[in-house]
């Protein structure tokens, strides 16, 4: 088994800058009535995401059941806390360094440091 796609809701357009700052690029874009549903890439990673502003906010506190977070391996944590704001980096269960930050609409990204 493997993983296909990681499916998102953003509420605009611009929340498609974030990934792009971390190097995903736009393969295909789906315009429906009542969205519009957008592929992104990055290195064999898809995300689909699904643009409309009529969803309900994203629930953090307390954090809902489910879906806690996605992770990305990134080549230099540095490099990527230049381009998004970042929380401290930390060193996980495993000692890789790795830090949280959120996308425009409040979904918490986990960024690893390449080991």
């Amino acid at each position: 088994m493997v993983l296909d796609h990681i499916a998102l809701i953003v509420s605009s357009e611009e929340c498609l800058r974030f990934y792009e700052k971390l190097g995903f690029k736009e393969t295909n874009r789906f315009e429906r009535n009542y969205d519009t549903v957008v592929f992104m890439e990055n290195r064999g990673i898809v995300l689909e995401i699904f643009i409309d502003p009529n969803h309900p906010e994203r629930v953090n506190s307390p954090e809902a059941k489910g879906l806690r977070h996605i992770a990305f391996t990134v080549d230099s944590l540095d490099d990527v806390m230049k381009l998004v704001e970042c929380e401290e980096i930390r060193t996980d269960w495993f000692g890789r360094k790795f830090t949280f930050t959120k996308d425009l609409d409040g979904q918490p990204i986990e960024l690893k440091e390449k080991a």
